[in-house]
Formats: C-alpha cells, structure tokens, sequence
C-alpha cells in the first residue's frame, strides 16, 4: 500500500501493515464510531429489502433470469445476491440497453440498480455484512457443526447395523438353500418348483400301494387280525373291520400312473389352501 504525502508518494511500513484485530460481534459499532456506517442502517435496510421483495415479482422472464431465480429465497437476500441478478441483467441484451442519457430502457433494471445503490449509499453492504457474519459464527456454523457431529453419529450406527443385516442375510440365505435343498427345488420360484414337484406324487403313492400289497404286509395283517380276534374273543373279527383301509389296497386291483393322476390332480382334491383354513 502506498500513500501520498507532500507531492509524492511514499510506501508505508510494514508494520503499518498488520492486520486489524477486531471481535466480530463489535465489528458494526467499530465500524460506527469511524463513521463507516450511519447507526441506524437497520432501517435502511429494511428498506432496502422492502424494495427487493417488489422487484423479485416484476423480473422479466428469460432465461438467463429464470436460472437465477430458480434458487432465490426473497427472505434471505442480501447484497451478493442483489449484485447477481443486477448483473445478470445488465449483461443481457434484452435488459441492458440504454438511451442516449446512459440510463436502462428495462424498468426492471432500473429498480436493480437503484437497490444496489441504496446498498452503496452510506455503506449499508458493509453493515449487512457484519451481521450476517455475526449470525453465521453465534448460530449457523455451531448448529451446522452441531449437525454434522449427528450425522457422523448415525452414519457410524448405520454402517453398524449395515454389517449386522448382511450378516443376518447370509445366514438366512444359507438357512433358506438347505431347506430348498430338502424340498429338491432350487429355490428361484417357489411356487412354481414345488408345482413341479407335485408331478411325482402319483407315481409316489403307486409305489406306497405295491409296497402295502407286499406278501410281508398282507401276512402281517393277518396275524393283526388274529391277535385282536384272540384278545377280544370274537371270530367275527376281520380284516375289512379293523383296517378297513389297508384291507382295501390290498384286495382291490392296483390303479394305474393315469388314474393315480387324475385322484390326485382333481379338483376337489384336498389342498394346500384348505389345509391351512382347517387348521
């Protein structure tokens, strides 16, 4: 920095230099006692920000204006913002045009440009400044900070829980294949698998029937016959009365895969479903 003294200039020295140490929350009345700023700027401002809300609602629509209007909240306006759109339209060809005096033709340019000088006028950007300095270092930054700490908190618990749930799942996953294995399916589509599966039970129960029809069983079921008949001391006793079911696959003609098949897959047939409503 350089000042000027006695017809010329002379550089000032260096620990003319340092900066200035000010408590932010003083800053506005230093800056009032050296007549930087007038003592009552709040009303100026006010002011100003009255004239801000009516211009925002007479903004020409065009492109350039509707990017920057996108992220405009009227209530926290300030001078940046105020200087952004006053620029934006006074780069625009449609809205930075003037006549022969050197004034804005647009209206709406206009009122910008007397915003920002209100804004110039006795330094009031400088005032607004402060405060918004001063509001952002006693509540914005230490609830920010405040914030940011809960997060981390429940990002750290959700990562937790993250690796609990994928642990969980691969023993479910594991859990869910042996019982896929046990049922002989692989498990993509349930219902349709085990459908699948149903398509062997008549040929199942065929077998189940030569298997009651064995020589082994039929005598078995004679002597059954005898001991109840012996215990009981009735010769009326038979076979038909005491298993009558046995005694029907037994002495009946063993159906064929065909007509197992149509038992099965009848429509009456007892299902799933009607399994379950009974019980």
């Amino acid at each position: 920095m350089k000042t000027t003294g006695q017809g010329f200039s002379q550089p000032i020295p260096p620990e003319q230099e340092l900066p200035i140490d000010i408590n932010y929350a003083k800053l506005s009345d230093w800056l009032s006692d050296r007549q930087k700023i007038r003592a009552d700027w709040r009303n100026a401002l006010r002011a100003i920000q009255e004239k801000v809300g009516t211009a925002v609602e007479n903004l020409p629509d065009n492109p350039a204006l509707n990017a920057v209007k996108a992220g405009i909240n009227v209530k926290e306006m300030n001078y940046i913002t105020v200087k952004k759109v006053r620029d934006v339209m006074t780069s625009d060809k449609d809205t930075a045009q003037k006549n022969w005096l050197g004034q804005y033709k647009n209206q709406a340019t206009k009122e910008w440009e007397a915003i920002l000088s209100m804004y110039h006028k006795d330094n009031v950007h400088l005032a607004e400044a402060t405060q918004i300095m001063t509001q952002n270092v006693q509540f914005e930054i230490p609830a920010i900070r405040k914030l940011l700490q809960q997060t981390v908190k429940q990002q750290q618990e959700l990562h937790r829980k993250e690796g609990e749930y994928k642990r969980g799942s691969d023993d479910y996953r594991e859990r869910y294949k042996k019982e896929c294995d046990k049922l002989g399916i692989e498990g993509k589509e349930v219902k349709g698998e085990l459908l699948k599966r149903s398509e062997c039970l008549p040929a199942l129960y065929l077998e189940m029937m030569e298997a009651l029809r064995s020589p082994g069983l039929v005598d078995a079921a004679k002597l059954y016959t005898a001991f109840v008949a012996h215990v009981t001391e009735n010769a009326e006793v038979t076979a038909e009365t005491i298993l009558p079911v046995l005694s029907k696959v037994q002495s009946d003609a063993l159906p064929t895969v065909e007509q197992m098949e149509s038992i099965s897959f009848a429509q009456d047939a007892v299902t799933l479903e009607d399994m379950q409503c009974i019980v």
